[in-house]
């Protein structure tokens, strides 16, 4: 196999952990909703697909928030509370730095603009990375094969060249369907042996 060229992180899971079902408990409980109501309803609209493509941003999300789910508090609020839930992964970030430092790095990520917002001004790793492909700035989101392509446009590498690190399987098996060397996070130990492997650290 070819040297790896390039690297690319997802954010969520990876970079920075975070519980789905404590982040619906917390919002419904903003809204004075059930749980099970809430995502019934997100499911429904679609509305995380919406949002993490770009069209709909903070301030829309904000409105429909109010207009849809009877929310009352301010925008800053509303911002903490859809942002506030990350817990920073010290093992993979340890690991992103060093790679950073001697092979080009990059973020790949299903995300939304308030959230992407948020992390820059929280944590160091966006200013680490040469570059983002990011689903809300693109109209894409992973697992579709075309943001692993424009990742490739970005760097600038062939897929065999190019390593991808996500937490959810589809994301893994489309990334290794086009040729990247894909790898599904399991943990800083085990991500750490794998790069061992490839020649990285």
């Amino acid at each position: 196999m070819p040297p790896v060229r390039a690297v690319f992180f997802d954010i969520g899971n990876v970079l920075l952990r975070f519980s789905s079902r404590q982040v619906l408990a917390k919002v419904a409980c903003a809204v004075k909703r059930h749980p099970l109501k809430l995502a019934k309803y997100l499911w429904r609209s679609d509305l995380g697909d919406r949002v993490e493509r770009g069209e709909i941003g903070g301030e829309a999300l904000y409105a429909l928030f109010q207009e849809e789910l009877g929310y009352k508090g301010t925008f800053p609020q509303f911002r903490l509370l859809w942002c506030d839930h990350f817990t920073l992964d010290r093992g993979s970030f340890a690991i992103l730095k060093r790679t950073a430092a001697g092979t080009p790095t990059y973020l790949l990520s299903n995300t939304n603009a308030l959230h992407y917002d948020f992390i820059r001004e929280r944590y160091a790793f966006p200013g680490l990375v040469r570059g983002a492909i990011l689903s809300h700035e693109l109209g894409l989101r992973k697992p579709d094969p075309a943001i692993y392509r424009k990742a490739l446009e970005l760097s600038a590498t062939a897929p065999e060249e190019t390593v991808f690190v996500d937490d959810l399987k589809p994301n893994v098996e489309a990334a290794r369907r086009l040729g990247l060397r894909a790898i599904r996070y399991r943990g800083a130990e085990d991500l750490r042996r794998r790069f061992l492997e490839l020649g990285l650290e």
